[in-house]
């Protein structure tokens, strides 16, 4: 592409010292209004720099964003201390799930982890308690940690108000701290629907390496409702395809989808990744990836489960026809990721959120972008080649050339 001269709003963005590119892309709505929409690529050590310094805030908005879904979920009912469905949102429709797939859910997944025999649990982001209602009464041991005081102190007045719960112990605390828990000493530790919100896979591995230490041998880790990496764009597509507004061009949808990919804030992990977790855990010696049980619908179709066995003799050459694992060489030819990375992710909305409101704060009367979205440099490579390739009405070619 010829070298073309860059716009006033293109030149602001560039003159931050975060973004070492930018692009200008000209949208159409399915109503034919017209705007713009700027992309900029973030310079790969400032964005390392900015996800270490965004962990410590993403953490806060988790603690907060757990506070508001307890109140809501008790709002309603403020004398009910017992474990609800309230908060559990779709995808697809922003609605609640319905109550008959959550109940589905939870009975398929309180029947795996009762198959693994265990009599002391411990359960590692125990929110609500939805486990520990059904799991705790059959055991003589059960644990909950979680980050949340607000769930802390809900479930120990639950636990009190029922008898067959008094011997459960809660503790507020992140996932990682597991001191004062003594080794070997659970049969079982349970993440079940939890590991989404880490903020990253490093923080899942130092979480299952201190799991493994207090497992007695034989034991388990149960890591429930993974969501999978494989699965993502089909994700992203079938949300989006939900969302579309009538007459959305498919250059749109196709910018949509990528887009809600590369910003998808949650961990999202490739089944491999376990496959290969006994080679830097030596405590786990196999690790089997089960598909969902139950009918079809969001929480079936998009996650797995996995069992880690704890003890070496426990190493198993299992293949099953419906293994969820990719061969590992594979993988590791290809250089592919075996995670998504969070804190890149809502570092990059954040510094996104930032460049607009700089530019609305130094060109106050220039036509602005209707909004910047930032990417790393090669989410930021494929957005550009997507925009030339295809592009979204007959002026969008022009803008991206003439805007790089």
């Amino acid at each position: 592409m010829p070298a073309l001269p860059m716009n006033e709003v293109v030149r602001a963005l560039m003159a931050h010292p975060d973004v070492a590119d930018a692009v200008l892309s000209s949208e159409r709505s399915h109503d034919g209004r017209q705007f713009e929409i700027a992309f900029v690529a973030v310079d790969p050590d400032r964005l390392s720099v900015g996800k270490a310094n965004h962990l410590q805030a993403e953490t806060e908005r988790r603690v907060a964003q757990w506070r508001r879904a307890f109140d809501q979920a008790y709002r309603h009912d403020a004398d009910s201390l017992a474990p609800s469905f309230v908060g559990w949102t779709s995808n697809f429709t922003n609605k609640p799930i319905p109550e008959p797939e959550m109940a589905d859910w939870l009975d398929r997944t309180i029947q795996r982890i009762r198959a693994l025999g265990a009599r002391r649990v411990l359960e590692i982001g125990c929110g609500v308690g939805l486990l520990v209602e059904k799991l705790a009464p059959g055991c003589e041991v059960y644990c909950g940690t979680d980050l949340s005081p607000v769930a802390v102190q809900r479930l120990r007045a639950f636990a009190q108000s029922r008898p067959e719960l008094r011997h459960v112990e809660f503790l507020e605390r992140e996932a990682t701290d597991l001191t004062g828990l003594l080794p070997h000493s659970f049969d079982a530790v349970v993440l079940n629907s939890v590991v989404q919100y880490f903020p990253g896979i490093e923080y899942l591995h130092t979480v299952l390496e201190r799991a493994a230490d207090l497992v007695a041998p034989g034991g388990h880790i149960f890591v429930g409702d993974v969501r999978n990496l494989e699965l993502l764009p089909a994700f992203h597509r079938e949300v989006q395809a939900a969302k579309a507004a009538p007459g959305a061009t498919e250059a749109s949808l196709e910018r949509k989808i990528f887009l809600s990919i590369a910003q998808d804030r949650e961990l999202v992990i490739d089944p491999g990744y376990f496959q290969g977790i006994s080679e830097t855990i030596p405590q786990i010696g196999a690790a089997d990836v089960l598909l969902k049980q139950g009918s079809s619908y969001e929480l079936t179709r998009y996650r797995y489960d996995v069992v880690l066995r704890v003890g070496r003799q426990t190493v198993s050459a299992r293949t099953d026809n419906n293994s969820l694992v990719p061969d590992m060489k594979h993988w590791a030819d290809e250089r592919r990721p075996l995670a998504t990375d969070p804190m890149a992710a809502a570092f990059l909305q954040h510094l996104g959120m930032a460049l607009g409101n700089a530019l609305r704060a130094e060109l106050p009367d220039a036509q602005l972008p209707a909004a910047v979205i930032a990417l790393s440099q090669r989410d930021f490579a494929e957005i550009v080649r997507a925009l030339l390739r295809v592009p979204a009405d007959p002026g969008s070619r022009e803008a991206a050339e003439a805007s790089i």
